[in-house]
């Protein structure tokens, strides 16, 4: 897995390209704890590169968004291929974290 960092709207972004699987939750973890850790109020995650996602990404993902929930904060997803949106909605992922399909749907927003 790919993963950079960067800004929109004053808010951090990290964007994530390969697999959010076993073998990159790690990876991951600790990109999402810089921004858990300085507490930031909120997260974009472009998942425009994500290919796939297994049952341990998708509880890496549970975690942080409850993480940031604690932290009155929350996590969004911006421009997720089909097949991961498809199975982020099956498991009703929408709920706890919203999707966009671009970055300027999203833009619309101050602040998430």
């Amino acid at each position: 897995m790919i993963i950079k960092e960067r800004t929109m709207n004053g808010l951090p972004v990290v964007s994530l390209s390969g697999k959010l699987d076993i073998f990159s939750k790690n990876a991951f973890k600790e990109t999402a704890e810089k921004y858990t850790d300085a507490k930031s109020k909120g997260l974009i995650l472009d998942f425009q590169g994500v290919t796939f996602l297994d049952s341990v990404g998708f509880g890496a993902l549970v975690v942080l968004a409850r993480t940031f929930l604690k932290l009155k904060g929350r996590i969004i997803i911006v421009n997720p291929q089909d097949q991961v949106k498809t199975l982020l909605c099956e498991m009703h992922m929408e709920k706890m974290i919203p999707m966009y399909a671009t970055d300027d749907q999203f833009s619309t927003f101050s602040e998430l």
